[in-house]
């Protein structure tokens, strides 16, 4: 057990190590220090855990309420009658409204517009996605899925299969085939491997051990999370034997991602672009 001494250089970077802020070597001396010290990796849990609360909450408070939606209307449309009352009495009723009352009620009906297609889409999301209204209302970009893929990667929970022989009974989950390809050309032993959510998709994670290291593979239905993880200049494109890789970095670790007939794959680790590029090549 680490002492609290021990602990100290640990404690005090465990922010900037969870925000990605860290160099390299000081990544490589933190992953070293939660491998062994339970406590540590316990407050950086926690870390993580509250972080994805704030979000969440941060998320479902910009939703507008439907009362806020009915003050808002109720105000405009007494903004609306005023204009119309003073017009009246300004002009024949067979006089054109001028521009300055013309523009109440056109904001009135841009914003009734906006609020019944805001409210249209909610109910259609209720009613079609199989997700938690939470998770409905996260926006879906790029960032977010490389801030999953690194959660998933750095989490310390316990795989849930450690036989090759059971993964295919992951493939249900998946969508696709889940096999634990050999590494061993590059010095890397599987350890394990899980269902892990990506957005309102499912993951198989693989994990795997090499030099000390931990990269994880990501096996996933490339059809359904292409269009969440676009190839967009986010990425860098990189030809490895022919086959083409997709690689960016988050919080000081490698994402490199390809696809091979409708199965995706995606490697996350501490190592460089080459090396994570380099596996992914050499996946068949």
């Amino acid at each position: 057990m680490t002492s609290v001494g021990g602990c100290r250089p640990t404690l005090v970077r465990l922010d900037a190590y969870a925000d990605g802020e860290l160099s390299p070597d000081q990544v490589l001396e933190i992953e070293g220090h939660l491998a062994e010290c339970g406590s540590c990796s316990g407050h950086l849990q926690l870390e993580h855990a509250v972080r994805k609360s704030a979000r969440r909450a941060t998320y479902a408070a910009a939703v507008p309420s439907d009362a806020f939606r009915e003050r808002v209307l109720h105000s405009l449309r007494a903004e609306t009658a005023r204009a119309e009352a003073e017009a009246a009495e300004r002009a024949p009723r067979a006089t054109m409204l001028s521009w300055s009352n013309i523009t109440p009620l056109a904001v009135a009906a841009a914003v009734a517009l906006l609020f019944t297609a805001t409210t249209n889409e909610k109910k259609n999301q209720a009613a079609t996605a199989p997700v938690a209204a939470a998770a409905v209302a996260e926006p879906i970009s790029v960032e977010t899925l490389l801030d999953e893929l690194v959660e998933r990667h750095i989490d310390r929970s316990e795989p849930s299969v450690t036989e090759a022989s059971l993964l295919d009974k992951l493939e249900p989950e998946v969508g696709v085939p889940v096999h634990a390809p050999s590494l061993v050309q590059y010095g890397a032993h599987w350890e394990g491997g899980s269902v892990v959510p990506l957005r309102n998709e499912r993951a198989a994670s693989l994990r795997y051990r090499l030099a000390g290291h931990r990269v994880t593979l990501y096996v996933y239905n490339a059809e359904r999370l292409q269009e969440r993880l676009p190839l967009s200049n986010r990425f860098k494109k990189r030809v490895v034997r022919d086959e083409p890789v997709y690689v960016a970095w988050k919080r000081g670790y490698s994402i490199a991602t390809t696809d091979r007939r409708g199965v995706g794959y995606a490697v996350a680790s501490d190592l460089g672009e080459d090396e994570g590029a380099e596996i992914l090549a050499s996946l068949h």
